[in-house]
């Protein structure tokens, strides 16, 4: 009886550390899109859509500028809010720099984040923030573009699709992407990242040109 104990002991034990080992190579396995890293990844493109002020806006009025480009909502409670303040603290901490970064904020919630609404809450944040949103169509397009999750939600976090609903959530991914002066990828950062990271990224990868 005492040995089959310790058998189904050692079991157990071997059983662990197999899926431990699993766990560390799964999560540590090379992949092309990766937080806070270099490397090629299939993320951004063209976009056509509607500014906080109205103005029709595509990706080509942001050529040879650095974007970072946040996805979000305007009606989020805690994490969009304090990405965004995130976002301008750093850009307030690259002032040489700072001129050639343009800050836009993309609705994921083009149904209730009108141009005006918009416009009234980027106003809480960096002066140099573009509100953007668009048509369904337009907002699922740029989402795909960009590998973005989000779907609406009830109170309890379960998927809800209730035309009467309109005090519904978002759940949906918080990264900050940096995107060269080309439209083309750099990297992302995730909500963990804080300002002064981002700074030093930003002064890292943009060189300020000689006067």
């Amino acid at each position: 009886m005492r040995s089959n104990h310790i058998f189904v002991i050692l079991c157990c034990f071997c059983f662990g550390a197999l899926a431990a080992f699993w766990l560390y190579a799964l999560e540590n396995k090379p992949s092309k899109v990766r937080f806070e890293g270099k490397g090629p990844a299939l993320i951004g493109g063209p976009f056509s859509l509607t500014s906080h002020t109205g103005k029709p806006t595509t990706n080509e009025d942001f050529k040879g500028r650095y974007m970072l480009v946040y996805f979000g909502y305007s009606f989020c409670p805690d994490i969009c809010p304090t990405d965004l303040q995130k976002i301008t603290r750093s850009l307030d901490l690259v002032k040489e720099q700072q001129k050639q970064i343009q800050p836009l904020f993309i609705t994921i919630d083009p149904e209730r984040d009108t141009a005006e609404q918009l416009k009234s809450y980027i106003a809480n944040f960096h002066p140099s923030f573009i509100g953007l949103t668009g048509t369904l169509e337009q907002i699922e397009k740029i989402k795909k573009a960009y590998k973005v999750y989000g779907v609406k939600v009830d109170e309890e976090g379960k998927p809800t699709n209730n035309p009467e609903d309109d005090n519904y959530l978002m759940d949906h991914s918080p990264q900050t992407f940096l995107m060269g002066p080309d439209g083309k990828f750099i990297r992302f950062f995730r909500f963990s990242t804080s300002a002064e990271a981002i700074a030093e990224v930003l002064k890292k990868t943009i060189k300020t040109p000689k006067s």
